[in-house]
């Protein structure tokens, strides 16, 4: 039988590894939730008046996509460092559970409501989105304080 030993993870070997990545991590989380914040600024009608919410949404899908795909790839690798650690922690699990369900209303509710710019669903799917995105904040904090 195969066991995984984190000794041998070279993140736990090289001295910066570790905190290097988790640098990619949070600013890759911070480009993608700023993205997808922008877009729900817009449709609760708190910014950028002067785009649609639709081209906001198109404009800043590169970099929300871009950013949950760095943030989601560099936290594997992190996860890797010690996985029976992260598994057991109740925040860190709480946190991966509002993730998935923050991406899936991302890529559902979310954008069918900011492609069609509708004021009322707006405020709420744009405030909503936020609620969704601050566990996944914060669970990551809380987690390095646990």
């Amino acid at each position: 039988m195969l066991v995984y030993d984190p000794l041998t993870n070279p993140l736990n070997q090289i001295e910066w590894a570790f905190g290097a990545l988790e640098c990619i991590h949070i600013a890759s989380f911070a480009v993608a939730i700023g993205s997808i914040a922008m877009v729900d600024f817009r449709l609760m009608g708190l910014g950028l008046k002067n785009l649609r919410s639709s081209d906001l949404l198109r404009t800043t899908t590169f970099w929300t996509l871009g950013g949950l795909t760095t943030a989601i790839t560099s936290g594997l690798l992190l996860f890797s460092t010690d996985p029976e650690r992260y598994s057991r922690n109740e925040v860190f699990r709480l946190k991966l559970i509002c993730l998935v369900i923050a991406i899936i209303y991302n890529y559902t509710v979310h954008r069918m409501v900011a492609r069609r710019g509708s004021a009322g669903a707006g405020v709420i799917a744009g405030a909503m989105s936020l609620l969704l995105w601050v566990p996944v904040i914060f669970g990551g904090l809380f987690y390095a304080f646990t």
